[in-house]
């Protein structure tokens, strides 16, 4: 039998029983056909008896029971048919007893009637959230349990905006904006000795004439507006599109940008400073906004062209129309204005006397945006031409020695991270290194020069602190105004025989000592040499095999020619890199030649690597700026140099002792009197057809370096014009005369501190063994060695060319290292200084000199004037 047809049976029975449980007297509910509640009653009391014992099923088993018994009571009675129905939504509820509330049991029949729905629609239940933010999700399972919902999405962003909002809220009424006069809208910069109060110059001194608004001719307030920001006169000091725009161009990698407007870059320079920061930035543009809302449009425009850097030292609209056109700023025409507009952003850079290519693209760019902007018309733009600017007047603070001295700081400053308008407006109390006395002694050593010295004839010196790097004294010209090339820092000129001291190096370092022996005759041909190389020694002057201390005192070609092509031309050119000899110098090379100086360095670049030699090895950066610090006393520099051993301190102390030869005894030894005794090591240089003169030497205090050079008018090396009695220009003339006279007064009242001795080096390994074979027999007594410093100038003219070439063939390679002390007192008197000679000769009076030049008196042996070939 179905379940339907017994369902049918039982709700036929329970309609009977149910009649007599109203009877009893069971409260019911209120209905409005009252026959059909009976069977409602018994129907359901029966269903869920038998679902109970008959089946055991749940509630849901208990409604399709009772809606088979509702389908069979409709089929006897059509009056029992709503009362089924209703038996229906409630057989899966338990029945009732008697006392049981009426609440509770409608309660139970809404349970029953929703499960049973949603049994019917196949429809689950979805779980209730156990928090506000639903998270973990209810009902989901892993990992999507753990995905945030929307809701708690919704809810975090709205908590970052509201914060955001509070921030922002709390940093609008925390940022004050300062009233101008507080603060100075351009401060001199000033430049001090190493002492720290004697005043070397100043930057830019401020140079403003401030206009009223209505003086400011319409046409450079349109052009800076266009430029610089074209919705200047709608954004409330900030734009938003602006910011958004450079935010983009910076993640995509583009020159950077930072969407400010002309009331910000008016707060950037004159309230806040160069900002960087995110929170420095937010300030600036929170001041933006307050300024716009106290000043009106005209008024910030006004103070912003009143007040801003246009460069060649002048600040506002009206200075930069006299610096650059000669003329009041009413009288500018649209071109003008819009050249004026474009040097804007950088002053220096773009000045058309110093880039007219860039200042012209720039100017065409203001030209077009006006156009864009309405401001002028397509054909007015285009009938513009670009104007004629008069040549800058530099700065008084610029004229002289000193402009040099002032001109390295600025690009040191820059270097480090200055930008220009910082440095002539920031009222910084900048503090060089430049010592006022060696600094005066230097600028003395090169007017005491012959007044005969030709024009072009130029000159450069170094001298800086060898335990440091610090310069103490630079020339780099007569007058920075006239000359703006620093012959210190800028010129090049071939370093000649000063080159062998990178040899001399590189040959220690391999294993061979100082008394190494090489051949020093000339002229030395070295077949192996792809393409064949001849080398020369000054005055083709033969010397036999000598040590390599030798032929560093009497700088002989031959021998460090030889050298070079023993320890390989690369070695050499390595050694003055590890020095500090920049890598770009021009001519540097690893050809065998590189050992005679073919190389072009500045002055400054040899100063610093011979003071690697005079400090142990150690090589440090030169450098002219000690400090810096602003108007409020508070640092913004400081240098900090940073040591690195180059080569080993017993290299160092060896070729130390090699370079005071040339001091000594050779090129150099006019030194011995005007250091008073002073120990001295260093090295003359001369390069091909006497186009430059170099002197560099120490002592354990100072370095100072020396090149003279001669410009062509078309800007080539001439060769150097002789005058002041020499004839010829070689590094023992007057490079050598200006170190002494700049070095003897520096070191007045200092130690006298003495180089150390030579030492044995643990690689000595590579000593050539040579015996010098016994001298010849001779009648003649030998010349005692104390000669040389007895009679040095007592007899200048009487031998110089009896014997020019009697002993450089006979007796070099017997006696290489006893004769250099024998005949060394040839004239020594300085031209110009009442000393003759009146037989002047190019050939040398012994092989002590190495080849000296006895023109004027003076001896010139730098033994370095075969030209080297590239």
């Amino acid at each position: 039998m179905s379940d339907s047809r017994r369902s049918s049976r039982g709700s036929s029975k329970n309609s009977a029983g149910g009649g007599a449980r109203r009877a009893a007297g069971v409260r019911r509910a209120s209905s409005s056909t009252s026959g059909a509640k009976p069977a409602k009653a018994a129907s359901a009391k029966s269903s869920d008896a038998k679902g109970a014992s008959r089946t055991g099923r749940s509630s849901a088993s208990g409604a399709t029971a009772a809606k088979g018994s509702s389908r069979t009571a409709s089929a006897k009675n059509s009056a029992g048919a709503k009362n089924s129905a209703r038996a229906k939504s409630s057989a899966g509820a338990k029945a009732p007893t008697r006392h049981t509330s009426v609440n509770a049991r409608h309660a139970g029949t809404a349970a029953a009637t929703s499960a049973g729905r949603g049994s019917a629609k196949g429809r689950k239940k979805k779980a209730a959230a156990t928090n506000f933010l639903n998270y973990p999700r209810a009902g989901a399972k892993n990992p999507w349990r753990w995905i945030p919902s929307l809701r708690m999405i919704v809810g975090a962003m709205a908590l970052m905006v509201l914060a955001g909002l509070g921030f922002a809220v709390w940093l609008y009424n925390d940022t004050e904006v300062p009233e101008p006069s507080d603060f100075a809208l351009a401060q001199t910069s000033r430049v001090y000795y190493a002492d720290g109060e004697t005043e070397m110059g100043q930057f830019s001194e401020v140079n403003r004439t401030e206009l009223p608004a209505d003086e400011i001719p319409d046409n450079i307030k349109q052009a800076v507006v266009a430029s610089e920001d074209s919705s200047f006169y709608e954004n409330r000091g900030v734009s938003p599109r602006g910011i958004v725009r450079a935010m983009v161009n910076n993640l995509q990698g583009g020159a950077r940008q930072g969407g400010s407007t002309i009331t910000m870059q008016y707060v950037e320079r004159y309230y806040t400073g160069t900002e960087t920061s995110y929170v420095g930035k937010a300030k600036e543009a929170i001041m933006a906004l307050k300024i716009d809302q106290q000043l009106s449009k005209d008024e910030i425009l006004s103070r912003y062209l009143n007040t801003i850097y246009f460069g060649r030292g002048a600040y506002g609209v009206q200075e930069a129309s006299q610096a650059y056109f000669g003329k009041d700023a009413t009288e500018l025409t649209d071109a003008d204005a819009a050249l004026l507009v474009a040097v804007i952003p950088a002053p220096s850079t773009y000045d058309p006397a110093n880039n007219p290519e860039e200042a012209t693209r720039l100017w065409d760019r203001v030209i077009t945006r006006q156009v864009n902007e309405g401001q002028l018309t397509a054909a007015e733009g285009d009938a513009l031409t670009f104007p004629e600017t008069i040549a800058p007047r530099n700065e008084n603070s610029l004229g002289g020695t000193n402009g040099y001295l002032l001109a390295q700081v600025r690009g040191e400053l820059i270097e480090a991270g200055f930008t220009e308008d910082e440095i002539n407006t920031g009222g910084f109390t900048i503090v060089s290194t430049i010592d006022p006395t060696i600094q005066n002694n230097t600028v003395q050593a090169v007017e005491n020069l012959p007044e005969d010295r030709p024009e072009n004839n130029r000159v450069g010196t170094v001298t800086l602190d060898p335990s440091t790097g610090a310069i103490r004294g630079m020339y780099g010209g007569p007058d920075y105004v006239a000359q703006a090339q620093n012959d210190a820092t800028q010129s090049r000129m071939q370093a000649g025989s000063i080159f062998k001291t990178f040899t001399l190096i590189a040959a220690l370092e391999d294993g061979f000592p100082l008394d190494s022996r090489w051949d020093g005759n000339s002229p030395k041909d070295f077949p192996d040499v792809p393409g064949g190389w001849e080398v020369n020694n000054f005055n083709d002057v033969d010397y036999g095999r000598v040590s390599l201390e030798k032929a560093t005192a009497s700088s002989i070609n031959t021998a460090y020619a030889e050298a070079n092509l023993e320890i390989g031309p690369q070695r050499t050119m390595d050694t003055a890199i590890s020095l500090g000899l920049p890598e770009g110098t021009p001519g540097l090379n690893a050809e065998p030649s590189n050992v005679l100086g073919s190389a072009s360095p500045t002055v400054v670049e040899m100063a610093e690597v011979y003071a690697t030699i005079a400090a142990g090895g150690v090589h440090r950066d030169a450098f002219i700026v000690e400090s810096v610090t602003r108007p409020d006393g508070s640092s913004r520099y400081q240098h900090e140099g940073t040591d690195t051993q180059a080569m080993d301190e017993e290299v160092a102390i060896n070729a130390t002792v090699a370079l005071q030869g040339p001091p000594k005894v050779g090129s150099a030894r006019s030194l011995l009197d005007t250091m008073d005794g002073r120990p001295v090591a260093g090295k003359t240089g001369t390069s091909e057809s006497f186009r430059s003169a170099w002197f560099v030497g120490f002592t354990p205090q100072l370095v100072t370096a020396v090149g003279m050079f001669q410009p062509g008018q078309d800007g080539s090396e001439e060769s150097l014009t002789p005058f002041g009695g020499a004839r010829s220009m070689t590094g023992g003339t007057f490079p050598t005369d200006i170190w002494g006279d700049i070095m003897a007064p520096s070191l007045e009242g200092q130690e006298m501190l003495d180089f150390a001795e030579e030492v044995t080096l643990d690689n000595e390994t590579r000593e050539r063994s040579y015996t010098p074979p016994p001298p010849p027999p001779t009648t003649e007594a030998p010349e005692p060695s104390e000669e040389p410093s007895e009679e040095p100038s007592e007899e200048p003219s009487e031998e110089p060319s009896e014997e020019p070439s009697e002993e450089p063939s006979e007796e070099p390679s017997e006696e290489p290292s006893e004769e250099p002390s024998e005949k060394p007192a040839d004239p020594t008197t300085k031209p110009g200084n009442g000393g003759e000679n009146t037989q002047p000769t190019e050939e040398p009076t012994s092989e002590t000199e190495g080849g000296a030049d006895t023109s004027a008196g003076r001896v010139e042996g730098d033994g370095d004037e075969s030209p080297p070939e590239d």
